[in-house]
């Protein structure tokens, strides 16, 4: 897909910021955020997600193993050009955010976690739409109203419109196994951040995440917002510099701690 690719700016800097995208999505929903970042003299990476960026059917090839080894492979070819690392992750990036947090304690200086999902709206009737005819068709189609509230202006993203139905149900399974028990082994600083009428994910994960999180510094903000994609135009600038004042705080910490 046209405008899908990775996004590598390095600044020679000790700390890199690694930005993680939906699903669905591409490194495209960064862009600006990764060149201000840039401009403030952290590396940044953006890597293409495992499944993403090309079709459908090859997101529905992909597993779940492959998109923990995807965000790895990224943390580890980002860790060769820094020291230590933030991980950005805006909605189901940040469920592989927290997996890589636990994955990598050492080198992870902080989360921030952008409308990541623990329920989203509509889940059962979702679910039984899947579970009802997933046997029949391969593909669940975005809903109109989500392209209406959110992506009005769509140059802002570069996304399937279709969902395979395998990747759905691998989608709900990562965050049924892998996020939802063990958000408590997050040590890491957090920053969750999240609209307050988010159009997709409910709102109730930003309070779950931030109520079973086993770190000692966390912080939750609520954008006054109804979109889901909270770095979009409209948002961008709030949300980048409530991200900077929260990343130089614990750099700030970090240093004192050294």
């Amino acid at each position: 897909m046209k405008g899908a690719e990775s996004i590598f700016i390095d600044k020679k800097a000790k700390i890199g910021v690694l930005m993680l995208h939906g699903f669905t999505s591409t490194p495209f929903q960064f862009r600006e955020v990764a060149e201000y970042l840039a401009q403030k003299k952290y590396t940044v990476f953006a890597p293409l997600i495992a499944g993403h960026g090309t079709t459908p059917a090859d997101l529905a090839k992909t597993t779940i193993e492959e998109w923990k080894k995807s965000v790895e492979d990224a943390y580890l070819k980002l860790k060769r050009s820094v020291q230590k690392i933030i991980i950005v992750g805006n909605s189901f990036g940040g469920n592989l955010a927290f997996y890589l947090a636990r994955r990598f304690p050492e080198s992870t200086v902080a989360v921030i976690s952008l409308g990541t999902p623990v329920k989203i709206r509509f889940q059962k009737i979702i679910k039984i739409r899947y579970y009802l005819y997933g046997w029949m068709k391969k593909y669940y189609r975005k809903p109109r109203r989500i392209y209406k509230i959110d992506y009005t202006d769509m140059a802002d993203e570069v996304t399937y419109p279709l969902i395979p139905i395998k990747s759905l149900m691998r989608f709900f399974q990562f965050i049924r196994e892998e996020t939802i028990p063990n958000l408590r082994s997050v040590k890491a600083p957090v920053l969750v951040m999240h609209a307050s009428v988010d159009p997709v994910v409910h709102p109730g994960s930003a309070i779950y995440i931030y109520e079973n999180l086993g770190s000692s510094c966390k912080r939750i903000y609520w954008l006054n917002a109804r979109e889901h994609i909270i770095t979009d135009k409209e948002r961008r600038r709030e949300v980048v510099e409530k991200a900077l004042q929260f990343i130089e705080e614990i750099i700030r910490n970090h240093q004192k701690k050294q």
